[in-house]
């Protein structure tokens, strides 16, 4: 009978510590789930925070760059298999882990939504940039194939190790705020690119751009450009970067220089007393190109300056005054 009862009692204990085991191993797989589970949210995180960062380090100086108060955390390291982590067979899960578990989970949610508050300030910021330099390109009397030139990618002189992102771990909506940011960044660089002020320091308007009468004939006719009157012998310096297309003798310009910039834009100097340039001499913005004279059709000392987008003459003055409300 004794030995009937000592067996009896070890087949509970058996059946105890089977009963334990299964549920360790249970809780364990769960464990195991939510191990999987939070490496899969941090590797999401890593990832908008990777993009966050970029787009920060991208944003145009007209952007203001600070970030939330309290900045951006760094990045989170993925959670490592430590054997603590994990209890051994027979033994109660430990209420810790669970207390962990619920403090990593909110972490988790407050770095989420620390995220997606950036990435909304940034979208509102970016959208109001790009809407004030849409306003001032339409302003300026630019067409629509000059907006399609800053919107548009170009291949040319670029290159450098490629560093992707895993955009199947980014949100589309984030994606499309990256690339709001491309568009953005592509206008700016035009704005950094177009004759922006008018190429003299010292200078008074005497003839604007535009139906006028004259002044050698009286009879009315369209003037391609303004007339910058200023002292003899005035700087006149490049209102961009740009390449010397013709520099010399033009009839009616009399000493003449027309400039090549970006985007279509071409530039043109008229009545120089001096030419300071050659024909495919490569000039930068505020660079002395010529002295301000009164040769060829002119009655005394002043620029004739026009400028011409695409083929097009525009109005100098209105350009450089729409671009002064963007800088």
């Amino acid at each position: 009978l004794q030995i009937i009862s000592q067996a009896d009692q070890i087949s509970s204990i058996e059946q105890s510590q089977l009963s334990k085991q299964q549920e360790w191993q249970k809780k364990h797989a769960q464990q195991q789930l939510t191990y999987q589970k939070q490496v899969e949210q941090l590797a999401i995180l890593e990832q908008k925070q990777a993009l966050l960062q970029s787009m920060i380090e991208s944003l145009p100086e007209s952007i203001n760059k600070t970030t939330p108060e309290g900045g951006i955390e760094p990045v989170l390291l993925p959670i490592k298999e430590h054997a603590e982590e994990f209890h051994a067979p027979l033994e109660d899960e430990h209420p810790k882990q669970a207390m962990q578990l619920e403090s990593f989970s909110e972490r988790i949610a407050r770095l989420d939504k620390s995220y997606n508050y950036t990435f909304g300030m940034l979208e509102q910021q970016i959208q109001q940039r790009h809407q004030e330099i849409l306003a001032m390109l339409e302003g300026a009397g630019l067409n629509d194939a000059l907006v399609r030139s800053a919107t548009d990618e170009s291949d040319t002189a670029q290159g450098g190790p490629l560093d992707l992102f895993d955009e199947s771990k980014i949100p589309a909506e984030f994606l499309t705020i990256a690339d709001k940011l491309l568009a953005l960044n592509n206008l700016e660089n035009l704005l950094s690119e177009l004759p922006q002020t008018l190429p003299a320091a010292d200078y008074y308007i005497s003839s604007s751009f535009g139906l006028r009468k004259d002044p050698m004939n009286g009879r009315r006719a369209f003037h391609k450009g303004v007339d910058l009157a200023g002292w003899h012998k005035t700087e006149i310096f490049a209102p961009a970067d740009a390449t010397v297309l013709r520099a010399g003798r033009n009839g009616g310009y009399g000493n003449f220089i027309e400039l090549q910039h970006k985007n279509g834009f071409v530039t043109r100097f008229g009545h120089l007393n001096k030419i300071k340039v050659k024909k495919g001499q490569t000039v930068n913005k505020d660079d002395v190109i010529g002295l301000m004279g009164s040769t060829g059709r002119s009655t005394s000392t002043h620029l004739h300056y026009e400028v011409l987008v695409n083929g097009k003459h525009v109005n100098p003055v209105k350009i450089t005054k729409a671009l002064s409300r963007v800088r």
